[in-house]
């Protein structure tokens, strides 16, 4: 009985201290979101870094949870407020996304490193596609992807492509004032 009573103990820090920290990163996406227009690409990145941070967290408390020996039903519980509060945080972080290389595009602005930071969310983009699918496959009859984070992740894909294609990869960038031997 006691090691059970721990474990649930154990379960509720987890998921307050994974949403103390949930609600923090969907104010800071909400935040962003509203003062994206002022960003420079070094507090873009930094943004985005916190958010790849979040969803490490959100992977660790997962398999924390499952790691418990609580009961199936409260471990189901348990997982689906993760995994929600995970695809708010993915959605919010997209919304962002999108506004700001839409803005980007629209400035018509190269960022050095633009081309490599774009591939490297192209990549993540398809990490979440894939986590979902898999969550869809693992879940089966219980699971509803998330239409709204695949139809925001895909529109932001297009557009990362654009920039990619626009923008010069940092290996291939020589600066006008240094001279060609």
């Amino acid at each position: 009985m006691g090691k059970a009573r721990r474990e649930q103990a154990i379960a509720v820090q987890l998921l307050q201290t994974f949403e103390t920290e949930a609600k923090a990163i969907l104010a800071r996406c909400a935040r962003a979101k509203r003062d994206v227009a002022g960003f420079s690409f070094t507090r873009y990145r930094a943004f985005f870094e916190t958010v790849k941070s979040f969803l490490v967290l959100a992977a660790f408390t997962r398999s924390k949870i499952e790691m418990l020996n609580v009961s199936p039903a409260e471990q189901r519980h348990l997982l689906e407020h993760i995994d929600g509060l995970d695809r708010r945080v993915s959605r919010a972080a997209m919304d962002v996304a999108n506004v700001f290389y839409r803005l980007m595009l629209r400035r018509d602005m190269v960022y050095l490193g633009g081309h490599e930071r774009c591939t490297e969310h192209r990549e993540m983009l398809r990490d979440m596609l894939e986590r979902e699918a898999e969550k869809a496959a693992y879940q089966a009859a219980e699971w509803k992807p998330d239409a709204n984070l695949e139809r925001g992740i895909k529109a932001l894909d297009v557009v990362l492509d654009e920039i990619v294609r626009r923008t010069p990869p940092m290996r291939e960038f020589t600066p006008a004032f240094v001279d060609a031997e």
